[in-house]
């Protein structure tokens, strides 16, 4: 009897042991494991509607864009409009020298007595028949230096050949000076010639000078032999001297207006002209004012 009362106990004390353990062992596992969503606090419980790195990130990224955007629009509608280019060669020279004509004609005052003025082209440039579509050349002659850039001397060029023409166009100015004289003048071999480039002129040559119609100055940016104004009209025919000034023609010309002319070789002959003028020396095609008051 007491040999099974002692084994009853030990059983139950057996069964004691191990609930405590499973229940021991329970805990530690609930006390490490990550706590359901459900059971979490509202402020570590995860929300549906927060952004992404990415999406901040890309937000970002597009104001900055927009903004780039709209900053480059505006900077060229400045551009269109407060500075653009309203077509300025267009405009009426301003008269300086109001009253003077009055003044004159009334014969109050006697005009005094002015030699004929030299008026240099106000742009030289070649155009090639057998390129129409080559521009004119620029800058031929400029220079660049450290201290102070781009330097363009003040040098004109006449080249004339059976494919090369050239175009020049004069401004007159001065007042009760509007009639003018259009001469071809050539450097003999006494002259000095300050530029470097030789002085080439086959002494058989004959040329044909053109009065292009032109009412607004030459832009040599776009000019060729296909662009070149129209022609007007022939205005003579010359066979020119080494170290002599050739007349070619007189014609009026009004204060301020433009004059455009064309040379080019003579129909067979084989010409050939080369020389360039400086500030100093006045070589090629230029023009003279004489006096009408």
């Amino acid at each position: 009897m007491m040999s099974c009362l002692t084994d009853h106990a030990q059983e139950s004390e057996r069964l004691l042991h191990s609930s405590v353990s499973f229940a021991l062992s329970e805990g530690r596992n609930h006390e490490y494991d990550e706590p359901s969503p459900e059971n979490k606090p509202l402020w570590a419980q995860p929300s549906g509607r927060s952004p992404t790195v990415v999406t901040v990130m890309f937000i970002l990224l597009a104001v900055v864009a927009s903004t780039d955007l709209i900053a480059l629009f505006y900077m060229s509608r400045i551009l269109n409009t407060a500075y653009a280019d309203l077509g300025t060669a267009g405009l009426e020279y301003a008269n300086p020298y109001h009253g003077l004509a009055e003044l004159y004609s009334s014969g109050a005052v006697q005009p005094p007595t002015i030699k004929p003025l030299l008026n240099t082209p106000r742009v030289v440039a070649q155009v090639f028949s057998d390129r129409p579509e080559e521009l004119a050349p620029i800058g031929e002659h400029d220079l660049f230096t450290k201290a102070f850039g781009t330097l363009s001397p003040h040098e004109k060029h006449l080249q004339v050949t059976v494919k090369t023409n050239t175009i020049a166009q004069f401004r007159t100015v001065d007042f009760g000076m509007e009639e003018c004289s259009l001469v071809f003048r050539l450097p003999g071999s006494g002259h000095r010639i300050e530029s470097k480039e030789p002085f080439q002129f086959d002494p058989r040559s004959v040329f044909d000078i053109y009065r292009l119609e032109s009412s607004k100055p030459l832009d040599v940016r776009t000019l060729s032999y296909r662009t070149r104004p129209p022609m007007k009209e022939k205005v003579a025919t010359i066979s020119p001297r080494a170290g002599e000034d050739t007349l070619i023609t007189h014609f009026p010309c009004s204060w301020s207006s433009l004059h455009t002319f064309e040379v080019a070789c003579a129909e067979g002959s084989n010409c050939l002209v080369d020389v360039w003028s400086s500030q100093n020396t006045t070589w090629g095609i230029y023009m003279f004012q004489h006096q009408t008051i």
